[in-house]
């Protein structure tokens, strides 16, 4: 047991070791190539700074000329629409006043039936009337007739 113990203990004092040879040579490569990173991303001379504020220049000018252009096409087609949206609503007025005029066609043929129904209806009564009243006359006429003859009423 104490040997596993001392043979830990080596073994974690000999990495311990490792680290502290190799540890200074990670962080002076980690320190070199930062440091190269950062210099390259400053420029170092007057015309490499007006080169770089040209850039950031012309990057702006192109982002706010794609801006403009989709502004313009978004104008376009907002007026398009608009003028299909006018066509549309034209369409629809046209559309409600064809469907007015129909509409009152329709109500004037519907109290024209109405009327005519009433009309024939009425007919219908009157020849009923007439025809009741020329049979009963006939009727009565007949009986009239008889009562002369001495059909009706005479003793037989």
């Amino acid at each position: 047991m104490v040997e596993a113990i001392m043979l830990f203990s080596l073994g974690f004092l000999a990495a311990w070791l490792l680290m502290l040879t190799l540890a200074p040579l990670v962080h002076r490569r980690a320190v070199r190539l930062t440091t190269q990173r950062i210099l390259a991303a400053m420029p170092m001379t007057m015309l490499e700074l007006r080169a770089d504020k040209d850039r950031l220049r012309a990057e702006f000018a192109m982002a706010t000329r794609r801006l403009e252009m989709n502004v313009e096409e978004m104008r376009t087609k907002i007026a398009s629409q608009l003028g299909e949206i006018g066509q549309k609503a034209a369409e629809i007025r046209r559309l409600k006043i064809e469907l007015g005029k129909k509409t009152t066609v329709m109500l004037a043929l519907q109290t024209r039936e109405q009327v005519r129904k009433s009309v024939i209806e009425r007919t219908v009564k009157l020849l009923l009337f007439l025809f009741v009243r020329s049979h009963r006359r006939r009727r009565r006429m007949l009986l009239a007739g008889m009562g002369r003859r001495g059909l009706i009423g005479a003793p037989s």
